[in-house]
């Protein structure tokens, strides 16, 4: 009989779960918006109800599953298979077993969980981008910034499981936006989803002029599709927000390389539907900055598992 993956996708806004084969291929696909303002107790039943419904709507049971991955939008720890706690989640969790909570409803289950990046940056690792390289970080340029970092073929997790929080590196120290952890200049702040509203007001309070008609007031809307729209209007505002979030992501890439010294770097997340333009200036100011320092290329290249990224990395950590 042939075993499958079961990977689920637990966000703040969106919870998911599918099947696939062990080549990566999709076998079905779950999507349920109605967890959100769940406790952690609510959310575990989502998850289960969420498996068990994919299963019976597909013919199958959990006789049919290898085991059930999880990526979770939140810091993780991996050993433990614990919920630290979530990020962009309107009633935080925090310290939850959930791992352990699943095994007790899917016991003869292989269970694993870890934070969304470093999923991402398996199932690249195993069916995308990164398949074939040794060594690979993974950076996700979405609503937040995150990594994952494969060498040598091993997951890298750290001792508390939150190796590759590269978006809280610090990467200009003299900055004036602060991140959500407390911190001046880090990547997050200063590329990411979440800030282009404050990145916008900020703009504006400091002169700059908006040609598309955005006030301080309704600058509150700037999310990154908005964003987009704008920097292809030619809005001096979002081509400068735009700007600063490619360089700021090519400064966390030259320390990568300066760190971490992978082949490649494979970047994902949302803010790459910014288009080619953007891209090329990630790796303008990448380049910028290793002037003689770089024996041998360090590749950067796109994702490659589209749309199902989350699912099939939760996946992948299966085959780990």
């Amino acid at each position: 009989m042939e075993k499958l993956l079961c990977g689920v996708d637990l966000g703040g806004t969106k919870l998911a779960a599918a099947l696939f084969r062990q080549n990566g291929e999709l076998v079905a696909r779950e999507i349920v918006y109605d967890h959100h303002k769940s406790t952690s107790d609510e959310i575990l039943l989502a998850v289960v109800e969420l498996i068990n419904t994919l299963l019976e709507n597909n013919g199958y049971s959990s006789q049919n599953l290898l085991g059930i991955g999880v990526a979770l939008a939140g810091h993780v720890s991996f050993r433990e298979g614990k919920i630290i706690t979530t990020s962009n989640f309107p009633i935080t969790i925090r310290d939850f077993p959930l791992v352990a909570k699943l095994k007790s409803r899917f016991p003869d289950l292989k269970i694993v969980m870890d934070n969304d990046a470093n999923a991402q940056a398996f199932g690249e690792y195993k069916y995308g981008a990164a398949k074939g390289y040794g060594s690979s970080v993974f950076v996700t340029v979405s609503t937040g910034i995150g990594g994952g970092i494969i060498l040598d073929g091993k997951m890298i997790r750290g001792r508390s499981g939150t190796a590759g929080e590269v978006g809280h590196s610090i990467i200009d120290y003299d900055s004036d936006i602060q991140c959500t952890c407390g911190n001046y200049g880090c990547a997050m702040a200063l590329a990411s989803g979440l800030f282009f509203p404050s990145l916008y007001r900020w703009h504006l309070q400091k002169g700059m002029k908006s040609t598309i008609g955005i006030t301080e007031e309704s600058a509150g809307g700037m999310d990154g599709k908005k964003i987009e729209e704008g920097m292809k209007a030619g809005d001096p505002v979002c081509r400068k927000i735009v700007g600063d979030s490619a360089r700021a992501v090519g400064v966390v890439l030259f320390n990568i390389h300066q760190m971490l010294n992978p082949e490649l770097v494979v970047l994902g997340g949302g803010l790459m539907a910014f288009g080619k333009e953007y891209f090329d200036m990630i790796r303008r100011e990448f380049l910028f900055h290793t002037h003689e320092m770089m024996a041998e290329e360090m590749e950067i290249k796109l994702a490659e598992t589209g749309v199902n990224a989350g699912l099939l990395g939760a996946a992948a950590l299966l085959m780990e």
